[in-house]
């Protein structure tokens, strides 16, 4: 990235948009100071990403990548991770607002159904519903969506992009 500059207002909605390597997820990355730039400053909420504590900065921000990350435990956990004082209500609330609380409740120990390595019990869509019952369990003011629907069929596109739907309003 070079002399890249813009503000995102509260509440506003913007993409990224450039081919493979543009450097779209290496600005995620810099908000969520998984890395700091070498010149210039990154700022949210009109503070520099350096004078906020990186836990505080995180708790703030939801990210449902392409590839979610979903741990070898039950659905119940992934969808709590970070958030484990939530009770069942509001897991189900979140995959309910989700679109997974259906297939969830498919599985043969619903929310106690053990995913597997990597997840690898269930499909890229229902991942990725599960990726985003979890943001919406934390309730972050800023949301992250790094090419979210861009490896999904057509039916669990249309259901990941209902959530988001959801998922977004009144966020940025």
């Amino acid at each position: 990235l070079d002399k890249v500059s813009f503000s995102i207002r509260e509440g506003e909605r913007v993409a990224l948009v450039g081919p493979s390597g543009a450097g779209k997820s290496t600005i995620f990355e810099l908000l969520q100071r998984f890395y700091d730039s070498n010149e210039g400053c990154v700022s949210v909420f009109g503070q520099s990403v350096h004078d906020v504590s990186t836990e505080a900065l995180r708790k703030r921000l939801g990210i449902v990548s392409q590839q979610p990350v979903m741990f070898s435990s039950t659905i119940k956990h992934n969808i709590a991770y970070g958030n484990e004082d939530a009770s069942q209500k509001d897991i189900e609330a979140a995959a309910l607002a989700a679109h997974a609380h259906e297939f969830i409740e498919a599985l043969p120990k619903g929310y106690d159904s053990y995913l597997g390595e990597q997840g690898t019990r269930l499909s890229g869509g229902q991942k990725q519903r599960v990726a985003i019952a979890r943001a919406v369990l934390k309730d972050p003011d800023i949301l992250l969506l790094d090419e979210a629907t861009s490896a999904l069929d057509s039916e669990s596109e249309y259901h990941v992009q209902q959530a988001i739907d959801e998922l977004t309003e009144n966020r940025t």
